[in-house]
């Protein structure tokens, strides 16, 4: 297969099932006006190709000279996830109720949306790092899938195969948010708290199995 192919295919099974990126790039695609909630998706592209070619190149042979490093990454990565997956959950329960019938307010660009009112910058940034550096899952599966991946690849295919790795994580990215951003207006804030809560209870859910795995660990 076509490494361009092969990179892309795998990039995109990867990125495909619901974990801590996506809830997290929900939360942005349905809260943030529509510039900061591009900026945050090309934030998240930029850190999560970063996670794929560390755990590609680096992280599997870290994790393979020292298993030990595997126990303080899955409780850090617990303990930042459970933070997140609760504050997702928190700011749904106290969410006020709008004033509009559909549960729409202006946002600061003009178009239809909740509040932005929370989401600093360095909440932006942190709940990128998240779900991306934080993230023992994205670090461990990049060095089992990609790392495998590129052992199995010829080295003179190795920048076509890294090229489709990452416009993989660009196309799934700029997708998800862009229907997002389609359908977001018609949702009525209701709907938009439940959307949030599974989300956050995805988040949770991953945070408890990290922690799960680090007890049976020890």
């Amino acid at each position: 297969m076509d490494p361009l192919v092969l990179g892309l295919l795998v990039g995109l099974a990867s990125a495909a099932p619901l974990g801590p990126q996506n809830a997290y790039l929900l939360q942005v695609g349905l809260q943030l006006p529509t510039t900061r909630a591009w900026g945050a998706a090309a934030l998240v592209v930029g850190l999560d190709v970063s996670v794929s070619l560390t755990g590609a190149l680096l992280a599997g042979r870290l994790l393979s000279a020292a298993p030990g490093l595997r126990v303080p990454a899955l409780t850090v990565g617990a303990a930042v996830l459970l933070l997140v997956g609760a504050q997702i959950l928190w700011r749904t329960r106290s969410r006020r109720r709008p004033r509009h019938l559909l549960g729409l307010t202006t946002t600061t660009d003009g178009a239809d949306g909740p509040p932005v009112s929370g989401w600093s910058r360095r909440r932006l940034v942190f709940g990128a790092l998240a779900v991306t550096w934080l993230n023992p899952s994205a670090l461990l599966d990049s060095s089992l899938l990609f790392g495998g991946l590129v052992a199995s690849t010829r080295l003179a295919d190795l920048p076509v195969l890294v090229l489709g790795l990452c416009a993989a994580s660009a196309l799934w990215t700029a997708g998800l948010l862009g229907v997002l951003r389609a359908v977001r207006a018609r949702l009525v804030e209701r709907a938009r708290c439940w959307v949030e809560r599974a989300a956050g209870v995805v988040v949770v859910a991953v945070g408890l199995r990290f922690a799960a795995q680090a007890v049976g660990v020890l």
